[in-house]
């Protein structure tokens, strides 16, 4: 009976055993089946992710696209010799550019009163627009001295350039408006962060007067290593402020005429020349013949303007090289025209007349280097320059007029050029201002100058 039994209870283990491992077979199936399902989940949500992260990235690339389509960003390249934030609008296919730059100075003069100045000196804005890709439209809109009143001494708003730009190729273009004169190196590049000195040298103050800008046209292009410009603008013609001007040593910035209902009986013609050497140096030479004119458009003289330039920026090293050669015929008429003394104007004296010379010159030379390439800092540059400048706005003068005092000018500036972003400076610099025959003065300046 025991017996019976025992073997009834086997034979129903066996019986019940098969399902169970069948079960746990299908349950163990089920397991693996749901493993691979989480595993491709893993998949598909990592997947998925990539996806969304490639998404952003492309999303994030098309905004940029788009801005850059309407505000391209700042490459420091030069279109036709104007600075990079200038050239923006050149370069841009289509659409409209934006662009600008700054400056603020502090100034310690311990012969001036007060000897301690700081000026938001200027703030300028571009607007361009490109048609298409060959005609495009320029402008620089300048504010001086933070506030406008009236005149340059109290704040000034100036348009500084406006022309259309036809390209044909890279030969040839034509230009028309209110143009840049292509004289010197400053003048077309005066960005505060192309240049390593607080101020723009005296020599491109004083002799070469920039901002200098003219109403009119011309052609420009490159043949080969050669580039050129040639333009056609109204002439000189001395304003209210032009004696003053001459005799504070500032010769030809009472003669510009900024576009300004401009007087253009008297025309003249400016020609440049540049030519591209190898490891980055420029020479070549720039003239401006023109008529200087009443106000009521009469003839009072010719001026010419001679300017041979050199400039080598290559590696850590920024050098450069500009000259003046000036004479003027009728250089006696213009000295009349710009007295304002009763005693030369009514008595005819000419010794009480403000003096224009018959003949001017001088030339500076700038040599730059960063030192940060000595220790192999690459993303920032600071710059040790030194600068030399030598000219002579009166060498000669008209039969019975007299040479003004402090004519003859010697200047030293020496200083530094920190930017910590190729288009922000911060600069420091020291100016020996020497003009012979009068009293010499010594200068501390600081600067920020920003463009973008």
């Amino acid at each position: 009976m025991r017996r019976a039994f025992l073997l009834s209870a086997l034979f129903s283990s066996l019986v019940f055993a098969q399902p169970a491992e069948e079960r746990i077979k299908q349950l163990e199936e089920q397991i693996r089946l749901l493993q691979q399902e989480v595993q491709k989940l893993k998949e598909e949500q990592k997947k998925s992710e990539e996806t969304r992260q490639e998404t952003e990235v492309l999303k994030e690339e098309i905004r940029k696209l788009r801005l850059e389509i309407a505000m391209p960003q700042l490459e420091i390249k030069s279109y036709s010799g104007l600075g990079p934030a200038a050239s923006k609008a050149l370069f841009n296919p289509r659409g409209v550019s934006i662009g600008g730059y700054g400056e603020v100075h502090f100034v310690h003069n311990p012969d001036k009163k007060p000897k301690n100045t700081i000026d938001a000196k200027r703030l300028i804005l571009y607007f361009g627009y490109a048609f298409n890709e060959k005609l495009k439209f320029n402008s620089e809109i300048e504010w001086e001295h933070a506030f406008v009143e009236g005149g340059e001494e109290s704040g000034e708003t100036a348009v500084e350039f406006a022309f259309l730009d036809y390209s044909f190729n890279e030969k040839l273009g034509l230009r028309g408006g209110l143009l840049l004169i292509p004289v010197g190196i400053i003048n077309e590049y005066h960005e505060p962060p192309t240049f390593p000195s607080v101020d723009r040298p005296y020599l491109e103050r004083n002799i070469i007067p920039t901002t200098w800008r003219e109403l009119g046209f011309g052609v420009y292009g490159k043949l080969a290593n050669l580039e050129y410009r040639a333009y056609i603008t109204n002439g000189l013609k001395p304003n209210e402020e032009a004696g003053e001007k001459v005799e504070s040593g500032e010769l030809l910035k009472g003669f510009r005429q900024n576009g300004f209902k401009a007087a253009s009986d008297q025309i003249a013609f400016t020609g440049r020349l540049d030519y591209n050497l190898p490891y980055n140096l420029k020479v070549g030479a720039s003239t401006f013949v023109g008529g200087v004119q009443n106000n009521e458009g009469k003839k009072l003289g010719t001026l010419t303007l001679v300017s041979p330039h050199a400039w080598w920026q290559y590696g850590p090293w920024d050098i450069r090289f500009v000259g003046a050669y000036g004479s003027v015929s009728g250089a006696d008429k213009v000295s009349e025209a710009i007295s304002t003394n009763p005693a030369c104007t009514e008595l005819g004296d000419k010794a009480e007349c403000t003096t224009f010379p018959k003949k001017f010159y001088g030339f500076y030379t700038q040599v730059a280097y960063d030192i940060f390439r000595l220790i192999r800092v690459s993303d920032q540059q600071l710059y040790l320059f030194g600068i030399y400048e030598n000219y002579n706005t009166h060498a000669s003068v008209p039969e019975g007029f007299e040479k003004p005092e402090g004519h003859k000018v010697q200047v030293f500036n020496l200083g530094l050029s920190y930017k910590p972003h190729p288009l922000v400076a911060l600069k420091a610099d020291y100016v020996r201002y020497s003009p012979k025959d009068a009293k010499k003065q010594n200068i501390y300046r600081l600067a920020l100058g920003w463009m973008f």
